[in-house]
């Protein structure tokens, strides 16, 4: 009962983590078609950012993660003016995006290791205390990371359901010329698109950080394919099933160590459990978990 508490409690904070991640992903590819392949990368910058305002200029750390959230919306704004803008009106098509996205994160890998280096860092955040919970040991900074993005999460999607711009993105993402005839501003809708995904990013990288205890800058590279797998289990383009896809993956993935998984899965082999869970959802339901079948005529 014991472990099943434990891998249950370190699953939510991991799966909080990947939805946060893949509803920023999941956001541009609904309304942009684009497949964000420097997600990963945004996921370090927002790492090293907090920790550079927090440990090296020693701000308030939940001040140094809003400033870090701000540089990630600041550098999407800017790659949307000066790049996104004038590929979408120059008609460049689904392969160009890629190509462009993909050049992006090559890019970036090397600013980061340039201006940041290559040490590992940590926060001044205390990883070794605990707290006892029926038995299982809860980490301080999972608990932090747990409860901060339960309130992320929860906010996406109060954000996305209620809020004018939340209902325009979703709009524009079914079908984007009605929503265009109808009155949405699309440039308003691509920018906040934008904007959001940047903050998320950078705000899931500072999570991951406190999760791990130290980080470097390979830590986006490593997780990236992870990100991709809860999108496509909660279905692509559906940042509802992002949130979801995320959370049952992180579950999926800790639960596998549990004894009655063939005597437990070994750690190191977390990722392939979550794209073998993605590869059974996917055969049984191709369209994700939360996508629906067209009818063929």
């Amino acid at each position: 009962m014991t472990d099943l508490i434990q891998y249950l409690f370190n699953g939510l904070v991991v799966g909080s983590i990947f939805a946060i991640a893949a509803v920023g992903i999941s956001l541009l590819y609904s309304v942009l078609r684009l497949v964000n392949f420097a997600a990963g990368d945004f996921l370090t910058l927002g790492a090293f950012i907090t920790y550079f305002f927090s440990v090296t200029i020693e701000i308030n750390f939940f001040l140094a993660i809003i400033i870090s959230m701000g540089a990630g919306m600041a550098i999407s704004w800017f790659l949307e003016l000066v790049l996104w803008r004038n590929l979408r009106r120059n008609k460049a098509g689904t392969l160009a995006l890629f190509l462009v996205a993909t050049g992006v994160a090559l890019m970036l890998r090397p600013i980061i290791q340039y201006v940041f280096g290559t040490e590992t860092r940590k926060f001044n955040v205390d990883i070794l205390k605990t707290y006892d919970f029926l038995g299982a040991r809860i980490a301080h900074t999972q608990l932090m990371v747990l409860i901060f993005g339960s309130l992320a999460i929860m906010t996406i999607a109060l954000f996305m359901s209620k809020a004018r711009i939340g209902k325009d993105m979703r709009a524009y993402a079914n079908n984007p010329s009605l929503a265009a005839v109808s009155g949405v501003n699309v440039d308003r809708v691509v920018m906040a698109t934008w904007l959001i995904s940047g903050a998320l990013g950078s705000l899931a990288g500072v999570f991951q950080g406190l999760v791990q205890g130290q980080f470097n800058n390979a830590m986006g590279d490593t997780l990236l394919l992870s990100f991709f797998a809860a999108v496509v289990l909660g279905t692509i383009g559906d940042a509802y099933g992002a949130l979801a896809g995320g959370i049952l993956l992180g579950l999926f993935m800790e639960l596998s160590q549990l004894a009655i998984f063939f005597g437990g899965v070994p750690s190191n082999y977390k990722p392939v459990v979550a794209f073998a869970t993605l590869v059974l959802v996917l055969l049984f339901k191709p369209e994700g978990l939360f996508g629906y079948r067209t009818r063929k005529v």
